[in-house]
This record gives C-alpha cells, sequence and structure tokens, in this order.
C-alpha cells in the first residue's frame, strides 16, 4: 500500500486518494507565504511512501503527458544539457534555460551523470577526489550488481559548488536500498515540492528510475519515499487543487518496460528509448491546463 505522512494524519491506500488528501491537507493547514512568485499554501514535512508492486504513481486525478515524461526521464539520464533534446517536453525547462538553451547546472543530468571533476590539490589528507567526472548513476548501476545489500547506492543531486544556477534542484538527493527479499527501494528528500506541477510528474519520474535501476541490477521495483521540506501549492493554482481533490480516485495503473531492453548491458541506460515504455490500465480524468510557476 502506499502511504501518507502529514501533521495530522498517517493513511494508507491508492495513490490518488492520497494526492487528494496531500493537496487538501496543505490548502486546509498549510502555512500562508508571499515568496518570488507570489502567494502559496505550503507545508513542512510531509512525506509520501509509494509502493510500486501495488501500482505506479501517474496520478489518474488528470490526464498526464506520459511521452513527456519519458522524454524528460530520458533527457535526466542523458549527457546533454540543451532543451532542444527533450522534444515536445522542452516548454517545462525554457524558462530557466540561456539563450541558446543550454540550462547548464540546472540540468539534472549534469550532476547524476557528469559531477563536476574536483580540482587539482583541492583534497586534504587522507581524502582522494576525482580529476574526471563522475557518471554517478553507472556507479550506483556497478555497485549493487557486484554488492546486493550495499548502503552505498547513493546519488547527490545538489551540487553546492554550482554558483546561482538556474534554479537549484528541488531534489537533493537518492539513495537507493536494497531488501532482503530482492526487492529495491529509493528514498528522494526534496526540498522543494510543488504538489500542482511539479510533484505529479516528479513522483512518477522516481518510479520510473527505480523500475529502471531494479531491473538493470536483477531487483523487483520497490519503494519511494519522497520526504518533503517544503511541499507548497500556489495562490494561481488553489481552484485546480479544490478541483483536483473532489475527483474520484480512479484504479491504479501498472509501469511496463518491454523486454528489448538490454538491461544486463555494461552500460544499460544508453540502451534504453522511448518505445519501451508504456502506462497499462491507464485511465485518467480529463486534463488541466497547468503553467509552470
Amino acid at each position: 500500500m502506499h502511504v501518507l505522512n502529514t501533521n495530522h494524519a498517517c493513511v494508507h491506500g491508492n495513490f490518488d486518494a492520497l494526492y487528494a488528501r496531500y493537496l487538501d491537507e496543505i490548502i486546509r493547514h498549510g502555512d500562508t507565504f508571499t515568496g518570488r512568485n507570489g502567494e502559496t499554501k505550503s507545508a513542512f514535512g510531509f512525506s509520501l511512501t509509494v509502493d510500486l508492486q501495488y501500482g505506479f504513481p501517474l496520478t489518474r486525478l488528470r490526464k498526464m503527458p506520459m511521452k513527456n515524461l519519458i522524454r524528460e526521464f530520458l533527457f535526466d539520464i542523458g549527457f546533454d544539457q540543451n532543451v532542444k533534446a527533450l522534444g515536445p517536453a522542452k516548454h517545462f525547462w525554457d524558462f530557466l534555460a540561456d539563450e541558446n538553451g543550454d540550462l547548464g547546472a540546472s540540468a539534472y543530468n549534469r550532476q547524476w551523470r557528469m559531477w563536476p571533476p574536483s580540482a587539482p590539490n583541492s583534497n586534504v589528507k587522507n581524502e582522494v577526489l576525482h580529476d574526471v567526472e563522475v557518471d554517478q548513476l553507472q556507479t550506483v548501476i556497478t555497485k549493487l550488481r557486484r554488492t546486493r545489500n550495499t548502503r552505498h547506492a547513493t546519488v547527490i543531486t545538489h551540487n553546492p559548488t554550482a554558483i546561482n544556477p538556474g534554479c537549484p534542484p528541488c531534489h537533493i538527493a537518492m539513495q537507493f536500498m536494497p531488501n532482503p527479499d530482492g526487492r529495491l527501494d529509493l528514498m528522494v528528500p526534496a526540498r522543494s515540492n510543488d504538489m500542482i506541477v511539479g510533484f505529479p510528474l516528479d513522483i512518477a519520474r522516481y518510479g520510473i528510475i527505480n523500475t529502471v535501476i531494479a531491473k538493470a541490477c536483477g531487483f523487483t521495483p520497490g519503494k519511494v519515499y519522497m520526504p518533503s521540506a517544503n511541499s507548497h501549492i500556489y495562490q494561481n493554482c488553489y481552484n485546480i487543487a479544490d478541483e483536483l481533490v473532489l475527483r474520484q480516485a480512479m484504479p491504479e495503473c501498472q509501469l511496463v518496460i518491454s523486454d528489448e531492453w538490454d538491461h544486463t548491458a555494461a552500460r544499460p541506460l544508453e540502451t534504453l528509448s522511448l518505445d519501451y515504455f508504456k502506462v497499462e490500465e491507464y485511465r485518467p480524468h480529463e486534463a488541466i491546463k497547468v503553467s509552470v510557476n
């Protein structure tokens, strides 16, 4: 079962029902702030745990752009920081790109697959630093394949040495945790969760990531746990939140990855393509147009 923890309740059940409850808790009990994008309702310390064996966390409360979600996932695990590589999904990231379309440090793949090398002679005693870019995701795959009970399968997303990126990453890290029963869990601590625009895409994206890494390393996808320092709804989305809360929770759907994917390859992420992914039993409500804040 999926689990929602708030300041007022711990609730188990259908993903859409928990997502609606999450929104309702913020609207009814959240603190009101005024920031760079105007008024928001926000809450500290909420968390959601999604069990991928129970269902894939792609909301059905509104129709989601599944192909664009996969395109963004493939961009995140790739090596190109230009929004052109996102194809039809680029409009979510255009506002963070420079005049040439480059995202630079705002692109998650910069940290996940191309963590910058350390400056020469910057190490201290008893410390060895990388003098080349570090592919953190490939390192995770290698560690999980070699040691099935490792606690070292971590990816750091927030880079404090990146000065004034277009937007600091909303999610500061990932940690993959194997279980003795062969499941692979994933924890993703979030510094900032836009619950209308960002979160529905992000929780599904990390469901994809955990499914992909699990398959590549011989595990079964387990749970995705996202604790959030700041879960918020922008004022221009209050009415959308109210509408979503009133909609009926729909049955769970399932993510399927084609057996054509060569998941045993030495570098399996490079062999993935859009056509390998589909979501079965996806029966959403009608779409609601949202805009990036």
